[in-house]
């Protein structure tokens, strides 16, 4: 069987995918950074943006870390906590960091904050993933 591989057609970071979040990701020495925009049609309350795609945008980029979307990993706990209204139509980042590795299981911290000022948390996540093996997914 053919090793497992992230898809392009992915939800949260596809550049042909017409539905996609368009979550660019990238490797950083200490895991991963991730950048998108939401507009108006991402609006949960007025001006804000849904907190679903806040979590969604989260795993995307905490999914990353380590493995560089070169293996199929599927989220098996994440907390959310929401710190700050995030407004749309700003341009936002996500660094997460790797934490403990155990067999197939990673740990993964991040913070979303706006592209213009890293310091303020708008929110900050915490998850678990576990590597998939080909036998898993047959």
């Amino acid at each position: 069987m053919a090793p497992l591989q992230h898809v392009e057609s992915c939800f949260g970071c596809s550049t042909s995918n017409p539905a996609s979040l368009g979550i660019a990701l990238s490797s950083t020495p200490d895991g991963a950074v991730g950048h998108v925009r939401f507009g108006a049609g991402a609006e949960g309350a007025p001006g804000l943006v849904h907190g679903g795609l806040l979590a969604t945008f989260a795993d995307e980029v905490m999914g990353f870390v380590q493995h560089g979307g070169n293996s199929v990993r599927l989220t098996a706990e994440m907390t959310l906590r929401y710190r700050r209204p995030t407004p749309v139509d700003t341009e936002l980042v996500c660094r997460a960091q790797a934490g403990e590795t155990t067999g197939r299981r990673f740990h993964v911290h991040a913070a979303i904050t706006t592209a213009d000022d890293d310091t303020t948390v708008l929110a900050e996540a915490d998850a678990t993933y576990v590597l998939m093996v080909p036998k898993e997914i047959a």
